[in-house]
């Protein structure tokens, strides 16, 4: 049965996220996102566009995991690129892959692709509630 949840979380990982918090993965994995990222300044997640802008849900939800990556309490909403790079070179740092969202791109762009930054967010989750729990 273990090899079992193993081999499901590998082919999606965020079925079983959907099933814990209800609904669709989706919005299970915004729920999860929220609750990571509910004791940081700053960072109101409602959407996987326009709330990830800034790159501070990013820099505050890697933070949640490597604190001693992404020195939060230093950032500001205003400073996109260096959000975004703090927060890349954080996941990179651990093997988490950023080639779907470019800095260059999220800087400029207001409301980035929801689904890159989905993406993005879901490589995150498993990576550090998946792969690292199995």
């Amino acid at each position: 049965i273990e090899a079992d949840k193993k081999e499901g979380a590998c082919k999606d990982p965020l079925t079983g996220l959907a099933k814990q918090m209800g609904g669709s993965k989706r919005n299970a994995l915004l729920k999860w996102c929220q609750q990571k990222t509910l004791p940081y300044n700053g960072v109101d997640i409602t959407n996987f566009s326009s709330s990830w802008n800034d790159g501070l849900a990013f820099c505050a939800l890697l933070h949640s995991y490597l604190p001693e990556k992404i020195p939060y309490a230093e950032l500001h909403s205003d400073d996109k690129r260096k959000n975004f790079t703090l927060a890349f070179a954080g996941a990179e740092s651990v093997g988490i892959n950023s080639s779907v969202l470019h800095i260059n791109d999220m800087v400029s762009i207001e409301r980035p692709d929801w689904q890159a930054v989905m993406s993005y967010v879901t490589s995150i989750y498993k990576y550090f509630e998946v792969d690292t729990k199995s």
